[in-house]
Order: C-alpha cells, then structure tokens, then sequence
C-alpha cells in the first residue's frame, strides 16, 4: 500500500501535533503538596514518689511555652476553607493557606482583625503564612463570602 505524498503528510503532521501535545500536557502537571493533619496528641503518664527532702518554697514563676511550633495547612477549595470549622493552635504556631480551587481561579483572604496590611491576594496554587505570636481569637473569611467561609483560630 502506497500513500499519496498529501495523505502521508497529513498523518505526519497530525501523529506530530499529537505527540506534542501530550508533552505539554505532561509538562505543565501541577502537584498539590500532601495536606497533613496534626493528629498527635500528647499522653502524660503518673508515677508516685515520696519525697524525703525539704521542699522548698514555691516563687513566683512566668509559665513559658515549651511546645515545638508547629505549621498547619489550611486549604481554599470550592469556596470554603478544609478543613472546616474553628482551629486552636499554640502562641508560635503558623498557619499557610493555600489556593486549591478546582476552577484554578484567585481568592482573596480577609483578616477581620487587620493582621496584614491588605488583603491577601491567592493565585492558584499560592499560599500565605502567618505566625500568631499574641494569644487571642483571630477571624478570617474569602471575599464576597464572609457569612459562609467565616473561620475563627484561637491562639492559646
């Protein structure tokens, strides 16, 4: 079977676009960072001793954080925050919000309490940290739905 020099051009030319196309969709996969969630909790055991010795006077003493900071990722999904609902986090602790919407569309983050200077724009696939250094309850939602993505974090 013999081809016209034309049809053998055309299925050049098309296995040609083809392959490149693949290549590029290849090339342009975006992966997402895996969302971990802080599922550790602490256990304490109790042991009982009898103390001989003098005890001494107790003074007055500043409590400091002995916690490790920690990072968590809050994901911006369809709209909405994941995961869901309020978070308590430790003085120190950081927070990164990251743009995962499906739509590949920007969303804007919010502060209620004035934490940046301006709203924090998100392209898709960019994030923003923040590191809560003063206790306190800290407010935040997406722009243009502030009665359906409010989240509060509550630095203890």
């Amino acid at each position: 079977m013999i081809l016209e020099p034309k049809k053998a051009y055309s299925i050049v030319l098309i296995t040609t676009l083809l392959a490149i196309s693949i290549f590029a969709a290849g090339c342009t996969d975006i992966k997402p960072e895996p969302y971990i969630e802080d599922t550790a909790t602490p256990t304490a055991t109790a042991t009982a001793t009898i103390n001989t010795t003098p005890v001494p006077e107790p003074t007055d003493v500043t409590p400091t954080s002995t916690a490790v900071p920690q990072e968590s990722q809050i994901r911006i999904m369809s709209y909405m925050f994941i995961p869901s609902g309020d978070k308590e986090i430790n003085v120190g602790d950081t927070i990164k919000w990251r743009n995962f919407e499906d739509s590949k569309k920007a969303r804007t983050l919010i502060s209620e309490d004035g934490i940046w200077e301006e709203e924090q724009y998100l392209r898709f696939m960019r994030d923003v940290s923040y590191t809560f250094n003063e206790s306190g309850i800290y407010s935040f939602y997406l722009q243009g739905r502030k009665n359906i993505t409010m989240m509060n974090i509550t630095v203890v």
